[in-house]
């Protein structure tokens, strides 16, 4: 379940510890929302307890035991580091403030260099293979000997932003209905949310491909009656004054393919629906 996830932190520079980092008041929200849940109360210990987080780092995330548990403390990579370094420390910079084109090596030991600002954030690694990062990260570009920055802030593009901040609800969202339903079951009690799947392999790519265009029919068709009863709905409940609008809802749908490994063809199932 994680693996995919990963694959696109590393692919986009999120290091382990930075993604650790996050994990800790994910940890943390998810301790204290079951606490509340249960009327007891939330102190250091109980939340420590529940979650598996040191009891040091439970009241270093809450500040001052206000649990607003707002952002985690980011634990920065060495490109990270690199960068800073780059677009703030006045010896990497020119007489505008922007970040100088530097040689890859010094002709002296005190000529400024990539090499100079490499090992001056960290020399566990050589400054070659941070600079293979950087470049890999679409952070810096080298012209022959020199090498430069093509950015001066360490953000994705705003199309890219959208992009993950759809696929963090979405997710989300599809993740905590089955997390629902594993919980109903756990409790003896139907599923509550619509969360099913239908699988397949031994294919070929053109089938897989004919598969594809019809689960795009089918959202499409999917999407226009449920646009249409949801924005009813919206203008029913505008007008009750006595309704409860509190209440939000995603509906979604998803196709994935990709080649089968062996091990996976030998463990999986025959076509089936309901595939939780």
């Amino acid at each position: 379940m994680v693996a995919p996830l990963v694959q696109l932190l590393v692919a986009n520079g999120v290091t382990y510890p930075q993604f650790t980092a996050a994990l800790k008041v994910a940890f943390l929200r998810a301790a204290h929302a079951e606490l509340q849940a249960e009327n007891k109360k939330t102190t250091d210990s109980a939340v420590s307890l529940r979650s598996g987080v040191h009891r040091k780092d439970v009241r270093a995330l809450t500040a001052d035991g206000s649990r607003s548990m707002g952002l985690a403390d980011r634990a920065k990579s060495l490109p990270d580091e690199v960068f800073m370094r780059w677009t703030n420390d006045p010896r990497y910079l020119d007489a505008d403030g922007l970040p100088r084109v530097l040689p890859l090596r010094g002709r002296t030991p005190e000529e400024v260099s990539f090499e100079m600002l490499s090992q001056s954030v960290s020399s566990d690694f050589h400054s070659r293979s941070v600079l293979e990062e950087l470049v890999r990260l679409g952070l810096a570009k080298v012209g022959g000997e020199t090498v430069r920055l093509r950015t001066s802030s360490y953000v994705p593009s705003e199309s890219v932003t959208e992009a993950l901040q759809f696929m963090s609800a979405s997710i989300a969202d599809h993740v905590a209905a089955a997390a629902q339903n594993v919980r109903s079951i756990e409790s003896e009690k139907p599923p509550q949310f619509l969360e099913q799947s239908i699988y397949a392999d031994e294919l070929s790519v053109e089938s897989v491909m004919e598969l594809q265009r019809l689960g795009r029919r089918v959202w499409e068709s999917a999407l226009r009656r449920m646009y249409a009863l949801a924005d009813e709905r919206l203008k029913i409940d505008r007008n009750n004054p006595l309704v409860d609008q509190t209440m939000r809802m995603r509906f979604g749908a998803y196709f994935y393919s990709e080649p089968a490994s062996p091990v996976a063809r030998t463990l999986s199932m025959k076509p089936t629906e309901d595939d939780q």
